[in-house]
């Protein structure tokens, strides 16, 4: 009994899930024609290296007050959105004024520009288009 009912919320978990995630393609396309700047100091940098199939680490560089005291929970949350799923999740803040740094792996199935989606979507969005290079 305890397994169907176990069954039933996971079950029903997944399809809230996959059915109220904006998919990347539909991000990046509204994006591109509804971009609007917002004040603040929000910023990013990103970049990407792929270590061992089927992964690719990034590194996201962050400063403005859009992750101040939430440790990138917004940016994680937005990661697992658009890019599914996140694995090696560190967050650092660098010095005192609030600017941190990202760490995480996310397969290859995804392209980066779900990671630059979520970064536009957790920063309010940032005023400028974020770009995630491959070094």
């Amino acid at each position: 009994m305890k397994f169907c009912i176990l069954t039933v919320i996971a079950s029903a978990a997944v399809i809230h899930t996959a059915t109220a995630a904006p998919t990347g393609n539909a991000v990046a396309e509204s994006a591109a024609t509804d971009l609007e700047a917002r004040q603040g100091p929000n910023k990013a940098s990103c970049f990407y290296h792929s270590p061992a199939a089927p992964w690719r680490e990034f590194t996201v560089i962050t400063s403005g007050p859009w992750t101040r005291n939430d440790w990138g929970r917004g940016l994680l949350d937005n990661l697992r959105g658009q890019c599914g799923v996140i694995s090696n999740w560190k967050f650092e803040y660098n010095g005192s004024n609030g600017d941190g740094r990202a760490t995480f792996w996310t397969d290859l199935v995804h392209p980066a520009n779900c990671v630059k989606d979520a970064i536009w979507l957790a920063s309010g969005p940032v005023n400028y288009e974020a770009y995630c290079a491959h070094v």
